[in-house]
């Protein structure tokens, strides 16, 4: 699905510390990729572009179309002032196309996005479109054990690239894979070498288009988790699903206290649509249409989340079914 003509499309870009996301900023920065991005930074002295950042500036335009902008008050202030200087009629600001968050790397995605969703003049003027996440090829299967923050980052992401390969001997890597899709079983996975990812794949990365999340090759999921409690849950079913008590019951596995949902999606067949039903899910927020497309033959709904009791859920996805 694309987005919202009328909405800016937004990325996310997140990873845990020294994972890379300083040097992909930079690649995007000074690629000439044909797309007015506005790269929104914590700080302008984690980015340098041929010496164009100075100290002291709002926002700076450079030579490919580009501007940067470092977050001076919080990330709504900077946003709001970003979008009406861009839409006032009298001495614009710089135009963009789409905007590309740098988060912290101590940070979880979960509050950004819910900053996109919850208000309301950003949620009518931008569009969450991707969440990126980079992992470190050597470090990662620790970080996701020692780090909450990191485990959610790769929880949270569409697209996860497994950066610093040429560091990590066979082992290390395997091990890194392996948590990574322990904590994200549907997220497509990338390796790259500092941080040479192909830029239009990252501005290109929509988390509510199926390709984002392959779910027919989601990863079976007993529920186990890591350390931290982040894992993967996928359901399957060859029986129609009855469309309200599922809507019913996914209301209440967002609600319950006991546990967190950071993501969820799935395209499944639901009693009374003859077409495809789809769920997606980021963070506290959850849509639920008929699609367009045919109803699957197998239903496919993928969790990710903490402390999740995988009895409870399967007793309540049992119960969603056409009687």
């Amino acid at each position: 699905m694309n987005q919202s003509p009328d909405r800016i499309p937004v990325t996310l870009l997140s990873g845990f510390l020294g994972s890379g996301k300083t040097t992909l900023v930079n690649r995007i920065l000074s690629t000439q990729h044909g797309q007015k991005v506005a790269v929104i930074v914590n700080e302008f002295a984690d980015v340098g572009i041929d010496g164009q950042l100075i100290d002291g500036q709002d926002v700076i335009e450079l030579a490919n179309g580009c501007i940067c902008c470092t977050i001076r008050a919080d990330l709504t202030d900077t946003l709001t002032n970003m979008v009406r200087r861009r839409n006032r009629r009298f001495f614009r600001g710089p135009q963009f196309d789409r905007v590309l968050i740098e988060a912290s790397g101590m940070a979880a995605p979960g509050p950004t996005v819910q900053t996109l969703r919850a208000v309301a003049e950003l949620s009518e003027a931008y569009e969450l479109e991707g969440i990126i996440t980079l992992a470190h090829a050597v470090h990662a299967a620790r970080q996701i054990d020692e780090h909450p923050e990191a485990a959610e980052q790769v929880a949270y992401a569409d697209l996860i690239l497994l950066n610093h390969v040429d560091l990590a001997d066979p082992s290390q890597r395997e091990k890194s894979e392996r948590a990574l899709r322990h904590c994200n079983g549907v997220a497509r996975i990338v390796a790259t070498e500092h941080a040479n990812a192909d830029v239009a794949t990252v501005l290109g990365t929509h988390s509510r288009s199926y390709e984002a999340w392959p779910l027919e090759d989601a990863l079976s999921s007993d529920g186990a988790a890591h350390t931290n409690g982040v894992s993967t849950f996928t359901l399957r079913s060859d029986r129609p699903l009855d469309y309200t008590r599922f809507k019913t019951w996914l209301g209440f596995l967002m609600g319950f206290r006991r546990h967190e949902i950071m993501r969820s999606k799935g395209v499944l067949r639901c009693h009374p649509y003859e077409t495809a039903v789809t769920v997606q899910g980021v963070y506290q927020w959850t849509e639920i249409r008929p699609a367009e497309r045919p109803a699957p033959e197998e239903s496919v709904f993928v969790i990710i989340g903490r402390d999740l009791d995988p009895e409870q859920i399967r007793r309540g996805w049992d119960a969603a079914h056409l009687r």
